[in-house]
């Protein structure tokens, strides 16, 4: 029969263990989600807002690879700020034609952006390249930026506007090249089994697509992935290689080890041999 002494020291070791373990996962997970925060494998993407996300692939995902769809990813980008010329002329004849009782800022800065942008870009003459949507998309970007705050008299309206689309066309081939690119990204995501992630209809730049949705489920936000042929998610449930499940994530933990759970049985077992010890003794 083992001695007191012995149970005790026993315990105690295993105490220790059990409490350097719990502090070595907590400082696990601690490492894990400062390394989400620090590395996001979405790439650049504002998952603030309510967010709807789904995995597209083959045809019906490269039909969304358009310039109205990198809109997010190149938000904040090219930064350049409009010329005098620019918006004086610009802000000259936006006076003489307004009409105090139809303002709407944006609908006014693409009306000064639209088809200056599209000019330019049928000047880069790039087959393929739907200038009137990439106009569109490029005047989007910066009119919202210059709308933020809505105008209140003709005044307003027209600095307003003009900013927007002056903006717009100064930073014209950093915004193309940037569309360019992710369209590249798009492209060559949607050619895969997992395809693309595209939130509110926006592409999400992702450099592992696993990852990001491992990510997002991580920030409380629920990917459709049914679509996927590599992500299921079928009858509710997502796996990806066996890390998800209810469309929800756990990090994997390991089991404990034989001297941990031997402590945990001699802690039962101890547990019940006082209970009775105290009985007997009361009787």
């Amino acid at each position: 029969m083992m001695s007191w002494s012995f149970l005790t020291q026993t315990w105690g070791n295993i105490m220790m263990k059990l409490i350097t373990a719990a502090a070595a996962s907590a400082a696990l997970l601690f490492t894990a989600s400062s390394a989400l925060a620090q590395d996001n494998p979405c790439g650049k993407f504002d998952f603030s807002q309510g967010i709807d996300c789904k995995i597209e692939v083959e045809g019906g995902c490269k039909a969304q690879c358009t310039p109205l769809s990198f809109k997010a990813g190149c938000e904040g980008g090219c930064n350049a700020t409009a010329t005098q010329d620019c918006t004086g002329t610009c802000g000259t004849q936006c006076l003489q034609e307004c009409n105090p009782e139809l303002l709407d800022c944006f609908k006014g800065c693409h009306a000064e952006c639209d088809a200056e942008v599209q000019a330019l870009c049928e000047a880069e003459d790039m087959d393929g390249v739907d200038c009137a949507e990439q106009a569109v998309a490029q005047c989007d970007l910066h009119c919202e930026d210059a709308c933020e705050v809505p105008p209140s008299n003709c005044q307003d309206h027209c600095v307003s506007c003009c900013n927007g689309g002056c903006t717009t066309q100064v930073n014209f081939g950093c915004d193309f090249d940037c569309f360019a690119e992710l369209k590249g990204g798009c492209d060559v995501q949607c050619s895969k089994p997992k395809g693309a992630i595209f939130c509110n209809g926006q592409y999400v730049n992702a450099s592992d697509i696993d990852a990001c949705v491992q990510y997002l489920l991580t920030q409380g936000i629920e990917v459709d992935a049914s679509a996927s042929g590599e992500i299921n998610c079928s009858g509710g449930d997502c796996n990806i290689d066996g890390a998800l499940d209810g469309c929800t994530y756990s990090p994997a933990s390991e089991p404990p080890d034989a001297e941990v759970l031997l402590g945990l049985m001699l802690f039962v077992g101890l547990g019940g041999s006082l209970r009775r010890r105290r009985r007997q003794n009361r009787a």
